[in-house]
This record gives structure tokens, sequence and C-alpha cells, in this order.
């Protein structure tokens, strides 16, 4: 949570600052792994949580706006390359 402060300052103008409150969470080694494969340079783990989850959307209209201001998702070379030798296959199930 962020609070703002005002300070005077020697010329009459206003100084806010701004605090940042912080809490030490304890994560597993693998929840560790996951961030660090998510974290985009020069971004920090609040940055990537924030990112990757976000807030509850109630309407569809929320969902829209959501979708259409994210960028498109990373590509995963090798998930296509699985993807692409698989089709044309028939499937075994029943």
């Amino acid at each position: 949570m962020e609070t703002a402060r005002e300070t005077a300052c020697p010329a009459g103008l206003l100084v806010y600052l701004l605090r940042m409150a912080f809490k030490t969470l304890t994560i597993s080694e693998e929840a560790h792994r996951r961030l660090k494969r998510h974290q985009l340079p020069g971004e920090s783990f609040t940055q990537v949580i924030l990112r990757e989850i976000p807030e509850p959307l109630e309407t569809a209209g929320d969902v829209l706006d959501y979708l259409s201001a994210q960028p498109p998702p990373r590509l995963d070379r090798k998930a296509l390359a699985a993807l692409r030798k698989g089709r044309g296959r028939r499937s075994n199930r029943r």
C-alpha cells in the first residue's frame, strides 16, 4: 500500500514522499524458479506477480479491456513444434 505525506520545502513548494509497505514472503525453491522464468529483464518479483496475477475481472467488458491491454504471449517454440508434429494424427482414444 502506498501512502503519501506532504513535506514543505524552503521555497514554499510541496513535495510528496511515497512510502511503500513491504511484506517478507517465504516461498519454495520451485516457486522461486517459476518466478525467475517469468521475470523480464529489469523487472522485480513484485512486478512479475502483479503482471501474472491480475485483479479478478467482473464483467465481459472488463475481460475485453484487460485482454486488449495485454501484450501477446511469449512464443514457446518447443510447444509449437510439438503441436505441429501432432497435427494430422488420429487419436487412439475411443
